[in-house]
């Protein structure tokens, strides 16, 4: 799999609510910063975050841009909470290593 692919994979896996299947695409050191919240460091600290935060998120990727070992990508997001629905943007740049996504970080705005 090349860089694109284990993207568009790991995206619908996490879209999709896989979680199990979206941590195989992750470096064992995978960092994922969500800038100005917080810094998730490792597969298992990353997946316990991403099942108990990602439940009631509807995403869309509305384009994306690829270069050598890094993809930014720009969509909406929908957050759920409280029965009311509030749409954001936001910017992900990926970094790939080795077959992996390496680094993750994402701007929600």
């Amino acid at each position: 799999m090349n860089n694109q692919d284990i993207f568009i994979s790991a995206n619908k896996a996490l879209a999709d609510g896989n979680y199990d299947e979206f941590i195989t695409y992750c470096s064992p050191h995978i960092k994922w910063e969500n800038v100005g919240k917080s810094t998730l460091e490792g597969k298992v600290e990353l997946y316990n975050y991403i099942s108990s935060a990602y439940g009631g998120l509807e995403f869309t990727t509305e384009n994306y841009i690829k270069e050598n070992d890094f993809i930014v990508e720009f969509g909406a997001i929908v957050f759920e909470k409280y029965g009311e629905s509030k749409k954001s943007s936001y910017c992900d740049i990926w970094n790939f290593k080795d077959g992996f996504i390496h680094q993750l970080t994402s701007f929600v705005i």
